[in-house]
């Protein structure tokens, strides 16, 4: 069996000296697909929407990234000063796929900025700046501890891990997403992980950052899993 093709969207900003936007992602996104046994196809937030659709169609499984902030509109706030959002043409691009990738149910892997857009998509809402951001920032290590759901309690038992956060927002505990579950929270109740309620979908949101994680055997477990459900999606 090939190497399931696992869709992985991009970033997008203005390269202000040639005055053009200028795709981009991340290195070690690529380095944790490919490790898992993965072959990574980036999809451009510059698609259009019937594009970016047959990429979904076309995968087995969907990765979304983090990075800066979707826009406070979509939940009814007006943006905070902390608040950076992220390009308007990439925020499209994202919510675009992830709805066609929950559409679909193919295997879902959402980190950090995407496991937020994973909330807001499925009708939840954030919190735009915490009140212990410092805490979350600059790879700060810190415990969280799982509870309930499938696939964490899988990959580690129900217990405490140690985690790498680079975020200043986070899901907001009364405002879930429909169909999501919590499954792992940080000392200070910050929400670390949602899961699907759907036992037959592989579908994971963590606030974290595993494929920069400082333990290779804890990338190793997130990716593995969701390659391993990935290729169980392929067609025959």
């Amino acid at each position: 069996m090939s190497r399931p093709a696992i869709a992985v969207n991009s970033d997008l900003e203005l390269d202000a000296v040639r005055g053009m936007l200028r795709i981009q992602l991340l290195a070690p996104y690529i380095d944790a697909v490919v490790e898992a046994g993965g072959f990574p196809v980036i999809v451009p937030p510059t698609l259009p929407p019937e594009l970016l659709r047959e990429h979904v169609a076309r995968c087995d499984g969907m990765l979304f990234i983090g990075g800066p902030d979707y826009p406070p509109g979509w939940y009814g706030e007006t943006p905070l000063p902390e608040t950076k959002e992220l390009h308007a043409a990439r925020a499209a691009s994202d919510r675009e796929l992830i709805r066609a990738a929950l559409a679909r149910a193919v295997p879902i892997l959402a980190i950090c900025g995407g496991h937020q857009l994973l909330n807001l998509v499925c009708g939840g809402k954030l919190i735009q700046h915490l009140p212990r951001a410092a805490a979350h920032i600059d790879g700060q290590r810190h415990q969280v501890t799982i509870r309930g759901g499938l696939l964490l309690r899988e990959m580690f038992g129900e217990s405490r891990i140690e985690v790498n956060s680079w975020h200043h927002q986070a899901v907001l505990p009364d405002a879930i997403g429909k169909g999501l579950v919590v499954t792992a929270r940080a000392d200070d109740g910050t929400i670390e992980a949602l899961e699907g309620t759907n036992p037959g979908q592989f579908l994971l949101g963590v606030q974290w950052h595993p494929e920069r994680h400082y333990d290779m055997e804890h990338r190793r477990r997130i990716f593995g899993a969701f390659i391993r459900a990935s290729t169980m999606s392929q067609p025959y």
